[in-house]
C-alpha cells in the first residue's frame, strides 16, 4: 500500500524527502529570508529617488527600470518562499504573517513606483523611443516601452497612480475574505462512504466521492458538500458583488468602456476574441448535448444530474498509477518534444520540484509555482489515480513553461500571459492521452480513456465558457447600475446550465449555487483563457501528429518567448489564429467527433 493510499493521511515527517519540496534552493535560511525582505525595504526607499528624473537621461532611466526589476524578482522569491512555506502546513501562523508582510511590502513598493509610467508619458513618442534605443540592452524594455505607448491613454496622473497604488491591499480584500472562508472556516458535513462508514467531507474527497460507483454516495456527497455555501450564501454573494464593484470601479479609473475592456486591455487581447469563443460555442452546443444522453445510456439512468458528470462510464477500465510510474508514463509522452525538453523534465522530476503527496494541514489541489531566479515549484496531493496522473503532466507543462521563458527572456520579458498559460500543460495531457491510446487494443478501456478526454474537454472548455459568460453577465449587471444579489447569481447560473447542458440534465438546488464556490471568480475574467489555451493547445497537438514541418521547434520557440509579445501574436508562431474561429471550431468538432467514437463502440 502506498502513501497516496493508505487510509490515515501521513505525517510531513514520515514522508521521503526525495518526494517533499526543497525550499532550500530559494533560501538557505530564514535569515537569507529576512535579510532580503530588508534589502527589497531598502530597494523600494531608493526607488523614490528616481522620482522627477527619468528625463535626465537615458542611463539614469535604466537605472530605475533595473531597479524596479530588481525589486519586483525579490517581492516575487520572498512571496513565493513564504506562500509555499504556508502551503505545506496552513496551520502554522508565522508563515501566514510571512505572507501577509510581503503583500504589504508590494503595496508599499508599487506605490514607491508610481511616478514612472506617469512620468514617462509625459515625453512624446518619439523621445521615448529613442531613450530605450540608447540603453545599454535595446532588447530588455523595448516591448514595454511600445506597452506603455499603447496604453497611454489608460495612464492616469502621478497622484492618482500613487491612490490606486495605495489601494492594492484593499483591492485583494474580496479575494482575501472568500479564500479565508472557502479554505479555512467552511465546515463540511459528513456522508456515509460506500461501505458505510461516516466521513467528513473536504475538498479532496468530495472530487473523489464525484468518481464514485455508488450514486448513492456521490448525490450525498453533490448535497452535503453545498450545505455550508448555502448557509453562508448571504456572505459569499456580497462578497463577489464587491469584488465586480471593485472591477468597476478600477475600470472606469482607468478610463475603460468596461471591465472586459481593462481586463483584455493588458494583453491587448481583441473583445472580438471573447465575444467570438462565447458566440461560436453557444451555436455549437450540439455535441454537448450529445455527450450528456451518452452518459445517460451509458450510466443506464433514468434522469442524470449534475453529480452524475465525473464519475467514470466505464469504471471497470479504472486503474492505480503509482507517483513514479505516473512520472515514468509521462517522460515517455514528452519524448516527442526533443531531448533538452525530455532531460530538463527529467532532472526536475529528480531534483524535488514536486511536493507530491497529501499531508495535515497542506494546500488542497494542485499548481505550479514559476521562479525566476531559481526553478518553479509544483504542488501535488497525488492518489494514484489516473486523473492524478495527468494533473502531473498538466502542472508540469507549466513547470516547463516557465522555466524555459526564465532561462531565455531577461526578466522584463519572461512573464508569459496567461491567455497562453494553458497551452504548455493542455498539450502535455494531450500527448499522454495519445501515447496510452496509441498503446491500448483493448476496446473497454480505449472506451475508459476516451471517456477521461470528454470529461477533460468538458471541464477545460466548455464549463470556463460557461463561467465566462456568467462572468460577463454579472459585470455587465453592476454596470448598467443594477445590484447583484444570491438569488440574482443562483438564476442566472441555473439558466446557465440549462442552456449548456440541455434539457436531458436535471437541474437540482445544489447545482445551481456552484457560482459560489469558484475563486476564480474573484480575479475578473480570467477563466475564459483556459478555453483558449485549450483550444490552441489542441489545434497544435494535431500538427504534431499530422507531422507538420518544424512544428516541434516553433512550439518550444513559442514557449520559450515568455511574453516578449502579445500572446495573439505568439500563438502564430505555431500557426494558430485566435481572432479566427477555427481553433474553437476545431475544438467543438473534435469533441462531437469523441462522443460519436464512443457511442459507435458501444
Amino acid at each position: 500500500m502506498t502513501l497516496a493510499t493508505s487510509k490515515a493521511i501521513p505525517q510531513r515527517d514520515k514522508i521521503d524527502p526525495q518526494y517533499t519540496w526543497n525550499l532550500t534552493d530559494l533560501y538557505p535560511t530564514e535569515a537569507d529570508w529576512e535579510a532580503q525582505f530588508k534589502a527589497a525595504e531598502t530597494m523600494t526607499e531608493k526607488l523614490k529617488t528616481f522620482a522627477g528624473r527619468l528625463a535626465e537621461s537615458p542611463q539614469v532611466l535604466w537605472d530605475c527600470l533595473e531597479l524596479r526589476g530588481e525589486l519586483s524578482k525579490a517581492l516575487h522569491s520572498l512571496y513565493q518562499y513564504a506562500h509555499l512555506s504556508k502551503d505545506l502546513d496552513n496551520r502554522v501562523s508565522k508563515y501566514q504573517a510571512m505572507t501577509t508582510r510581503v503583500a504589504m511590502l508590494g503595496a508599499q513598493a508599487g506605490a514607491a513606483s508610481a511616478f514612472i509610467e506617469p512620468e514617462l508619458l509625459k515625453l512624446d513618442d518619439a523621445a521615448l523611443r529613442k531613450a530605450c534605443s540608447q540603453f545599454p540592452k535595446t532588447d530588455v524594455y523595448d516591448f514595454y516601452v511600445e506597452e506603455l505607448i499603447r496604453s497611454k491613454a489608460h495612464v492616469r496622473s502621478e497622484e492618482i497612480e500613487e491612490l490606486l497604488a495605495n489601494s492594492a491591499m484593499i483591492g485583494r480584500g474580496p479575494d482575501t475574505i472568500f479564500s479565508m472562508l472557502d479554505d479555512a472556516d467552511l465546515i463540511y458535513p459528513s456522508i456515509l462512504d460506500e461501505s458505510g462508514n461516516e466521513t467528513q467531507l473536504t475538498k479532496q474527497r468530495y472530487a473523489r466521492f464525484l468518481e464514485s460507483k455508488d450514486r448513492r454516495v456521490r448525490r450525498d456527497a453533490h448535497e452535503k458538500f453545498y450545505q455550508p455555501y448555502k448557509e453562508h450564501l448571504n456572505t459569499i454573494g456580497t462578497t463577489l458583488g464587491v469584488s465586480v464593484a471593485r472591477d468597476v470601479f478600477y475600470a472606469r479609473a482607468r478610463k475603460f468602456d468596461s471591465c472586459l475592456a481593462h481586463a483584455l486591455d493588458g494583453n491587448n487581447i481583441p473583445l472580438s476574441v471573447y465575444h467570438a469563443l462565447l458566440d461560436t460555442t453557444e451555436a455549437n452546443l450540439g455535441g454537448l448535448h450529445a455527450y450528456i444522453r451518452l452518459r445517460k445510456k451509458a450510466l443506464q439512468l433514468d434522469s442524470i444530474h449534475s453529480y452524475d458528470m465525473v464519475c467514470p462510464l466505464f469504471p471497470d477500465q479504472d486503474y492505480e498509477v503509482p507517483y513514479d510510474q505516473a512520472v515514468h508514463r509521462l517522460l515517455e509522452a514528452v519524448k516527442p518534444l526533443g531531448n533538452e525538453y525530455l532531460s530538463v523534465l527529467g532532472k526536475a522530476m529528480q531534483s524535488r520540484w514536486v511536493d507530491v503527496f497529501e499531508t495535515p494541514g497542506k494546500g488542497s489541489g494542485a499548481y505550479s509555482y514559476g521562479s525566476y531566479t531559481v526553478h518553479p515549484y509544483v504542488l501535488m496531493n497525488y492518489n494514484d489515480t489516473v486523473d492524478n496522473m495527468f494533473t502531473l503532466a498538466h502542472e508540469m507543462g507549466h513547470a516547463m513553461h516557465s522555466y524555459l521563458s526564465s532561462r531565455t527572456q531577461p526578466f522584463a520579458k519572461h512573464q508569459y500571459s496567461i491567455f497562453v498559460a494553458e497551452v504548455a500543460s493542455t498539450l502535455n495531457e494531450g500527448l499522454l492521452m495519445h501515447l496510452l491510446l496509441k498503446e491500448t487494443t483493448d476496446t473497454r478501456k480505449r472506451l475508459y480513456l476516451l471517456n477521461r478526454y470528454m470529461d477533460n474537454t468538458v471541464g477545460t472548455f466548455f464549463n470556463q465558457v460557461m463561467y465566462a459568460r456568467f462572468e460577463l453577465m454579472i459585470h455587465e449587471e453592476v454596470e448598467k447600475g443594477s445590484a447583484l444579489s444570491p438569488d440574482t447569481m443562483t438564476a442566472l447560473w441555473g439558466d446557465l446550465l440549462a442552456k449548456y447542458y440541455g434539457p436531458d440534465l436535471v437541474l437540482d438546488d445544489a447545482a445551481k449555487l456552484k457560482w459560489a464556490r469558484i475563486p476564480h471568480f474573484y480575479n475578473a475574467f480570467y477563466v475564459y483563457q483556459y478555453a483558449t489555451s485549450y483550444a490552441a493547445s489542441q489545434m497544435i497537438l494535431d500538427k504534431f501528429l499530422a507531422g507538420e514541418p518544424r512544428i516541434i521547434e516553433r512550439y518550444l520557440e513559442m514557449l520559450s518567448a515568455g511574453g516578449k509579445d502579445h500572446p495573439i501574436e505568439l500563438l502564430k508562431i505555431c500557426g494558430v489564429d485566435m481572432t479566427t474561429p477555427e481553433p474553437v471550431m476545431s475544438n467543438l468538432n473534435r469533441f462531437a467527433a469523441q462522443v460519436a467514437e464512443v457511442n459507435r463502440l458501444l
